[in-house]
């Protein structure tokens, strides 16, 4: 397992106004709940910095108010939640009251939380570059135990989750070895029978790195991880899945909050009660 990174702070952060076709007193929409697995076994090294890549150019700069992201090693045995490699958060924008709150107070506040937010990323990238300078060197991998994992901390999120498996998805542990495996139905009826399926209904699934000798072998394994996170309930596509990381962030149909807040009123109705 990897070490753990210490948390870093979550500041508030506010956004510089509405964002388009969003009055300043409504609320923001749910932040992304960003869960990454990295494959830290021995078969990845000559990928390994798609991986790197994929967090330190993309998914820690791209992470915008209300977004947590938080990085789990994928081993020989991931069936406990484990360590995170980091993790960090950074708060969403409260929403601007026009009657009670100054603009110029509400902007430099803003400026000031950007600042920190700045701070955030930083942080999180100096710990990775130093968690991801080298391939990992576990013997096995636990794909199906990093799911259920996923399973787990989404339980009940109100952020809409999203979990990024940067992984070449070889299987090898207990009984499901990546050689052996045809991965066709009765490979994933086997899974089920042994497994089951995790509950990842409402996230968003990103599959990168998947990789085998033959291009024909590759293809039948991208097949398959795609219907057993379709299975799982996953909000997954073709379009997810690839050698490297592309369509990112998540538009804004793929994943929905697994627990929606029971006041979804806006700004308008919010206003009518004051009077």
């Amino acid at each position: 397992m990897g070490l753990a990174a210490p948390a870093l702070p979550g500041p508030s952060f506010l956004g510089g106004g509405a964002g388009p076709g969003e009055a300043w007193g409504d609320e923001p929409a749910p932040g992304l709940d960003i869960l990454v697995f990295v494959d830290e076994t021995g078969s990845t090294d000559r990928q390994f910095d798609v991986y790197r890549r994929s967090l330190l150019d993309k998914i820690v700069p791209g992470l915008q108010q209300g977004d947590r992201l938080r990085v789990v090693p994928i081993t020989d045995d991931n069936s406990l939640i484990s360590d995170f490699m980091a993790e960090g958060m950074l708060d969403p924008r409260p929403p601007f009251d026009s009657l009670s709150d100054n603009e110029l107070d509400y902007k430099a506040k803003v400026k000031e939380l950007d600042a920190k937010d700045n701070a955030v990323r930083q942080g999180l990238l100096t710990i990775l570059k130093k968690k991801l300078a080298k391939p990992g060197k576990s013997k096995y991998t636990d794909l199906f135990g990093a799911a259920r994992m996923a399973s787990q901390l989404f339980s009940a999120d109100k952020m809409r989750p999203v979990a990024v498996f940067l992984s070449d998805m070889q299987e090898d542990r207990g009984r499901f070895r990546y050689r052996s495996m045809t991965f066709g139905p009765k490979d994933l009826s086997r899974v089920e029978k042994a497994y089951g399926f995790p509950d990842l209904k409402n996230v968003c699934v990103y599959v990168i790195g998947t990789r085998s000798p033959s291009i024909e072998r590759t293809r039948k394994m991208a097949s398959f991880w795609e219907q057993y996170f379709k299975k799982s309930g996953a909000d997954i596509t073709s379009s997810q899945m690839g050698s490297m990381l592309v369509n990112w962030p998540p538009p804004d149909g793929c994943g929905r909050p697994r627990v929606v807040s029971k006041d979804n009123s806006g700004w308008f109705d919010r206003l009518k009660k004051q009077f």
